[in-house]
């Protein structure tokens, strides 16, 4: 029977660079709910012993592999994997992976089996727990999104069931939040307390208090699904991006759940809906990105208007923007796209300072914690790390047999995981 999740033994002291200090966090794994030993990979004494007995079997005389035996390109891809963990409780493609911001080896992953999961990648998980998981069930579709709390004692899913649920690590779900008609597009909890916020396909966005599922504020004004959006950094505004048929950016004041603005326009905004958006530290400038290929700068003070249009990276006519981000370390911001982009701007100018070409569609971009390096998830299942200072591919990390749907990088910047189409959850080290 195999495991779900699989430690290479060889890769431990890369898996766990500075965890080992850390104190077991023993009320997460007494409560863990289902146990699946590790599978330990790398320990390959038969197979070392039947490989030497067939060595020669499929070579000519010169001791050649002859034609039939010798791997195709594709083939030798498929056999690369430079995880240093891999996790195998999904049964379907993993659209949502998060890290916990207090406990470096932590991770929740959401999938289309409508399950998400909280693990632990690393030697300590292994010594402590023998690989258990906490199986968290109870959606009725694909979980498509999730994040920890501030302080990592819960765990907020959202589903396109529309439904967002409340969990503690015990495994127990504590509230189910209710309200959206439809799926929910994303999720995210307030930087300083325990208020969820979420955007749905029914054109609404709504606030919970999660201690006692209480719904706060309901946001409406939309056209269209609710495709992005959050709280700014200090928590007093609230931002919403609108998806296909809306194409619209809104701020919204949480208390009173008042509109104090609307950015749109075909001119100075985007044509197509937005799908994805980021805010500055100094929650006063949000970047989005859209189905058009637009790339656009907006300042969200006052009733918000357009300070940027940043021109000259992506142009494919309508090509997906499918992340941007704002880079703490230097005076920059990143977008990645459809296609095959990760574009660098220099935000005082707004235009593009660097282009990394991929060989085929870009799906997820995350940014290192403290290092200006940028990482890429793409249809070809590949994991890259980008050094926004050079614009030259740093490392590239593969394993996946499919597109990369997820991808998180840790508290600390020493791991990064992935979640595929392939329905497996892979972590690689970049120690």
């Amino acid at each position: 029977m195999s495991s779900l999740l699989k430690l290479k033994p060889h890769l431990w002291p890369l898996c766990v660079n500075g965890l080992s200090n850390l104190s077991p966090i023993l009320s997460f794994v007494s409560s863990l709910i289902l146990a699946s030993p590790f599978s330990l990979t790398g320990m390959y004494d038969l197979e070392e012993e039947e490989e030497e007995e067939d060595q020669y079997e499929g070579q000519n005389v010169q001791g050649e592999p002859s034609s039939e035996q010798q791997p195709t390109e594709q083939e030798m891809d498929l056999d690369e994997d430079d995880s240093i963990h891999l996790f195998e409780g999904h049964t379907e493609g993993v659209f949502a992976a998060a890290w916990s911001p207090v406990r470096p080896d932590v991770i929740a992953t959401g999938g289309g089996d409508d399950r998400a999961f909280v693990w632990r990648a690393g030697q300590a998980a292994f010594e402590e727990n023998q690989g258990a998981v906490l199986e968290l069930t109870g959606h009725t579709d694909t979980v498509s999104s999730l994040q920890f709390s501030s302080d990592s004692n819960l765990l907020a899913t959202g589903g396109m069931d529309g439904r967002v649920k409340i969990w503690n690590m015990q495994g127990e779900c504590i509230q189910t939040l209710e309200g959206p008609a439809e799926a929910i597009e994303w999720l995210q909890w307030h930087p300083k307390g325990g208020v969820v916020l979420a955007g749905a396909a029914d054109f609404t966005a709504w606030m919970w208090l999660a201690a006692t599922g209480a719904c706060m504020q309901v946001f409406s004004g939309h056209a269209g699904p609710i495709a992005c959006g959050g709280f700014t950094p200090d928590g007093k505004t609230v931002i919403t991006g609108g998806g296909d048929g809306d194409s619209s950016l809104k701020i919204w004041e949480p208390k009173t759940g008042e509109c104090r603005g609307t950015v749109m326009g075909p001119h100075d905004f985007h044509t197509l809906g937005l799908t994805c958006l980021d805010m500055h530290e100094d929650s006063s400038v949000v970047i989005t990105g859209g189905e058009d290929s637009a790339v656009r700068l907006v300042n969200i003070a006052g009733t918000g208007r357009v300070v940027g249009k940043l021109l000259g990276g992506h142009t494919e006519e309508n090509s997906s923007i499918e992340g941007v981000a704002f880079v703490k370390q230097l005076p920059l911001a990143v977008s990645v796209g459809i296609d095959g982009k990760l574009v660098s701007w220099d935000v005082g100018v707004c235009s593009s300072r660097l282009t990394c070409q991929h060989p085929d569609g870009v799906t997820k971009l995350a940014l290192h914690p403290t290092e200006p390096l940028a990482f890429t998830g793409c249809l070809d299942g590949v994991v890259r790390c980008w050094d926004l200072r050079s614009g030259e591919c740093a490392r590239t990390f593969r394993g996946h047999r499919e597109s990369i749907q997820s991808l998180a990088v840790s508290m600390d910047g020493s791991m990064i995981v992935s979640g595929s189409d392939d329905g497996t959850c892979r972590v690689f080290s970049m120690v």
